[in-house]
């Protein structure tokens, strides 16, 4: 009798500690709220996925600390991608179905980009994009970009800075050097399109290959044809090449972020000048502070400490597009009535108002994914070793 009587308590404790540990992890399911990071932690973009995997700790530990989102904290479940098509949509599938996150966040190269974007599409996630320039426009024929959102710099904005910037300086005459493949294409009528808007002649596009090992010949047409600056287009890995060979023929260029390597920067000597459609974030603490995103980024600098001294240019955007990526999306979590992906989807284009970010000024809509403000980029001019603003760019 008094062993049964020891063998019912003991059964009785273990069903309450069962009952127990359940409750504390619907509790926890509860509270927290999962986002998802998928980011290159090991292989050749390992340094920019650490970057970023580093910058979106720091944003989850800012916002936690300022009570989450509505009493709820913020968990950040990170993957490691690799660089690999496969394993990337191996890991999303893992972090939405088993990890049950809200959305996702990434890649950390832009050929992984298209990979990342049709998994968002065809499973209805939303997904904040942290590399790439592409144009979300979800009113625009063909394209699939409902669920898909974009914190990087994207291509009009970019153009529109930088030919905003060349109608002040009087350079009139602009040779579009783009990449000969269908992003190039895509760049080039871009161009084209937003020329006659600043009253500047676009000459026709010089294409380089992805492979070459100069672009002198297309360079020489465009110097024959008078241009006064070459906006050149294409993936980070031709940014040497392109480099090298502006400065054997000493005609000035202007590049987006994209394109910029610290491989690059150690090419230039100052023999002519290089522009950048940039970021805020790349003046660091010498931010004017008038600037609207002043305040974001002195945060966002003192959030990073020793880590962001040390980074390349690389690095600095990956660190700087997650931080932006997390907080864009706890602003979208803060408006939406549930934390399902549907709600906070809709919840991101119905926001009333910008997110000042250290990578711009964003306005999503319904009608623009990414919705970068085209004048809180900045127009830098690279000096030997550091970058100087070219003009303020006024407000809007």
């Amino acid at each position: 009798m008094q062993l049964l009587r020891i063998l019912c308590c003991l059964f009785l404790f273990i069903v309450a500690s069962v009952l127990i540990a359940d409750k504390a992890v619907c509790r926890k399911d509860a509270l927290s709220i999962s986002v998802g990071g998928l980011w290159d932690l090991t292989g050749y973009y390992r340094r920019e996925g650490q970057a970023a995997y580093i910058a979106a700790r720091k944003a989850v530990e800012c916002l936690n600390s300022q009570g989450g989102v509505g009493g709820r904290p913020l968990e950040l479940v990170v993957a490691d991608t690799r660089g690999e098509p496969g394993r990337l949509l191996l890991e999303a599938r893992k972090l939405v179905e088993q990890e049950k996150v809200v959305a996702l966040l990434g890649p950390t190269s832009e050929a992984l980009t298209p990979v990342l974007r049709n998994y968002a599409e065809t499973r209805n996630v939303p997904m904040v994009l942290t590399s790439g320039d592409d144009p979300l426009l979800p009113y625009r024929k063909n394209e699939s970009v409902r669920w898909t959102f974009s914190i990087s710099p994207s291509l009009g904005p970019a153009i529109k800075i930088l030919f905003r910037e060349f109608a002040r300086a009087g350079l009139e005459l602009v040779g579009p050097l783009v990449a000969d493949n269908a992003r190039g294409k895509r760049a080039s009528l871009w161009l084209q399109g937003y020329g006659p808007e600043y009253r500047l002649r676009i000459l026709p596009p010089q294409n380089f290959g992805l492979h070459d090992t100069d672009m002198v010949s297309q360079l020489q047409r465009f110097k024959e044809e008078g241009a006064q600056v070459i906006v050149a287009w294409g993936p980070r890995s031709c940014g040497p090449v392109l480099l090298r060979s502006v400065k054997r023929m000493g005609i000035h260029v202007a590049v987006p972020v994209q394109l910029l390597s610290s491989g690059m920067l150690k090419k230039y000597t100052g023999l002519f000048k290089l522009w950048t459609a940039a970021p805020p974030l790349l003046l660091g603490y010498d931010i004017p502070l008038s600037h609207s995103c002043a305040f974001t980024i002195n945060r966002f600098m003192n959030a990073m400490g020793k880590e962001a001294s040390g980074f390349s240019i690389e690095e600095s955007l990956a660190a700087g597009m997650a931080w932006d990526a997390l907080h864009l999306t706890a602003m979208g979590l803060r408006t939406s009535s549930t934390a399902t992906h549907r709600d906070l989807r809709q919840a991101l284009e119905d926001l009333d108002q910008k997110y000042y970010g250290v990578m711009g000024i964003f306005k999503l809509s319904e009608r623009d994914h990414s919705g970068l403000v085209p004048s809180s980029l900045i127009v830098l001019e690279r000096n030997k070793n550091s970058w100087r603003p070219v003009i303020s760019s006024s407000r809007r």
